[in-house]
């Protein structure tokens, strides 16, 4: 079988070929196997839309360069949105074709197909089309393909093009173009798809792309999430940053700049509780040969504490909490803060800690997000497999960090979006 990584086929595009993509929508709910439609309706879950979004971060770099085409179903259009929004160019044109949805190249009756798949027939009739180019409700296969690919090159301008539209068509593209044989255990899987590739050469070819982004055929079910995990700052507090830091260092005429440095180089040994805040501050002034005198230092510091402690509590977070709790969920708290910090947290924040079920401090525990450690440490003590756990944090790498670690995780970016989409996770 032709099949190419993400990164390989990016590296085709770089060296000057012209890409034609095809990618299945990203996750889905599960569909009614009744429905005429064939879920028209169905949005994309949370999972779906932040995969698509990934995927478009990972072609970033050809959004110069890009168009996209969308079969007229709702999850595919927002797949390329998603797609689109990923690579920044969230205002794209996505023109939609009815032939890339359910009046397909590949359907001649579209109400006789879904009679075809409706006794759970799904992938023995799709694998006996592959085979024998024929299939009850289905156009022959190659003659489909044909049209498909040429309907390909009537609207290709650009060097990628992304095609959003649903795997049995990617699968039956590819099949056709004799790209391998398809089984149940080899299908085009979420965000995986067909490739067409002009080589500067001139000559084309065919591949499978795997994004790497799914392990399997996925959205046909949904996440049993038995306990969420919060973060503090930015998700328990509305403070995000030392903001009264930063008024008071413009007061003393610093360069904020030394500061800014300063974290991104002390903040992990301060989270992983190596040194404490002060020492950390310490650092920085000899790092930029700022002298202070000790009353500056301890003003610096307590604005510090108070950036996040004093007057920031996010209530709705608060709210939230109990409502997952009475729910019959589990409680946690995974923070990345010092263990001088912590102690002022547990007398600020008394009762978002009375809702936990586990809690864990990084400073306190010699660790810090997002290593797969800490996340696994607090999975033990709450006493839950990481598939039924779910992370709330403000920062899509410690997200990420979850997900390594076998966990759902949810980017806080508002409590209405939050709440909406974990409402969508979990169904």
């Amino acid at each position: 079988m032709d099949e190419l990584t993400l990164d390989e086929l990016k590296g085709e595009l770089c060296r000057g070929a012209r890409v034609a993509l095809m990618v299945r929508h990203a996750e889905r709910p599960k569909m009614d196997p009744d429905d005429p439609s064939f879920g028209d309706a169905l949005e994309l879950t949370y999972e779906g839309t932040r995969t698509a979004k990934k995927l478009g971060v990972l072609l970033k770099e050809f959004a110069d360069d890009v168009q996209f085409a969308a079969s007229p179903l709702t999850r595919t259009r927002m797949t390329a949105a998603c797609i689109a929004e990923g690579m920044g160019v969230p205002d794209a044109e996505v023109p939609t074709d009815e032939l890339l949805g359910n009046g397909s190249f590949y359907y001649e009756n579209a109400a006789e197909v879904l009679e075809v798949f409706k006794p759970k027939n799904f992938f023995p009739a799709c694998i006996e089309y592959f085979k024998t180019a024929h299939q009850r409700g289905f156009r022959e296969l190659y003659a489909a393909t044909d049209e498909f690919e040429k309907w390909i090159d009537a609207r290709w301008r650009n060097r990628l093009f992304i095609i959003a539209t649903h795997d049995l068509y990617v699968a039956a593209f590819l099949s056709a173009r004799k790209v391998g044989e398809f089984s149940k255990e080899n299908w085009t899987r979420f965000l995986d798809g067909g490739a067409v590739i002009d080589g500067p050469d001139g000559k084309r070819r065919y591949a499978l792309v795997r994004s790497g982004l799914s392990t399997g055929i996925v959205g046909v079910h949904r996440p049993k999430i038995s306990g969420v995990v919060f973060d503090f700052g930015g998700v328990m507090t509305t403070s995000t940053m030392p903001e009264r830091v930063r008024k008071c260092t413009d007061e003393f005429g610093i360069d904020w700049t030394h500061l800014a440095d300063g974290f991104a180089k002390y903040r992990r040994l301060m989270d992983g509780g190596f040194i404490t805040m002060d020492e950390m501050y310490d650092l920085i002034w000899a790092d930029a040969d700022i002298a202070l005198t000790a009353e500056q230092k301890a003003r610096i510091l307590e604005e510090d504490y108070a950036s996040f402690l004093e007057g920031y509590r996010n209530l709705r977070t608060l709210e939230w909490m109990k409502a997952l709790k009475a729910s019959g969920r589990k409680i946690g708290i995974l923070s990345n803060q010092s263990a001088d910090f912590a102690v002022r947290f547990r007398k600020t924040f008394p009762d978002f800690i009375a809702l936990a079920d586990a809690m864990v401090i990084s400073g306190e525990e010699r660790m810090f997000k997002p290593q797969k450690r800490i996340y696994d440490l607090l999975a033990g003590r709450i006493g839950l497999p990481p598939e039924e756990l779910c992370f709330i944090d403000d920062a899509e790498s410690n997200c990420e960090g979850a997900r390594r670690a076998g966990w759902h995780a949810v980017l806080f970016e508002g409590n209405d979006q939050v709440e909406r989409d974990f409402g969508r996770l979990v169904g």
